[in-house]
């Protein structure tokens, strides 16, 4: 009887000092797999890009008797049919945006979409307007022969496209043809 008492005074010890801290794992491991929730976030963009890294054409220097042409308070320095910008004491390709007038552009491609005159150099898209050539978005169904090393392969819908400037073209026969215009979202 003396033993009988011993064990049942262990077991009772042992109960009591290791049954919490079991109870308490559980718990704890009940309230880590109840706090994960998921939260569903609408997705800015429709479109995945296989590479995120963006490739940029710098200048360390600039082509002598290279002018800047100045618009809307920025200078861009027209080199080959691209634009550059300074930054950092270098020169970094950028694109014109809409409305940028220039009189000369070199290397252009003269493209008939629905009936309108467009030319295109380097990614971007002119019309002529008074002698000037006037930077427009990219008309949809314009097909250009080729495009610079600067367009970024991605996924649009299923189908394997490339963007540059904002624009999205797919590869055809003939070339690449423009099939839809990007607009960040805010």
């Amino acid at each position: 009887m003396k033993n009988w008492k011993l064990i049942t005074t262990a077991v009772l010890l042992m109960f009591f000092f290791y049954a919490p801290e079991a109870e308490a794992q559980v718990v704890a491991r009940r309230t880590t797999t109840t706090r994960v929730v998921k939260v569903n976030r609408p997705a800015k963009r429709k479109i995945r890009r296989k590479k995120r890294r963006v490739r940029r054409r710098t200048l360390r220097r600039l082509p002598a008797n290279t002018r800047a042409v100045v618009w809307r308070n920025m200078s861009y320095y027209p080199v080959g049919g691209m634009y550059y910008i300074a930054r950092r004491g270098a020169y970094v390709r950028a694109f014109p945006p809409r409305g940028f007038r220039v009189r000369a552009v070199p290397a252009l491609t003269r493209l008939m979409v629905r009936g309108a005159v467009f030319y295109y150099s380097a990614g971007v898209f002119y019309r002529n307007i008074n002698d000037e050539y006037e930077v427009v978005a990219a008309p949809i169904g314009a097909v250009v022969s080729e495009l610079p090393e600067d367009a970024e392969e991605m996924d649009f819908k299923g189908i394997t496209t490339y963007e540059l400037n904002e624009t999205l073209y797919r590869a055809i026969e003939d070339g690449y043809e423009v099939i839809d215009l990007l607009e960040e979202d805010e």
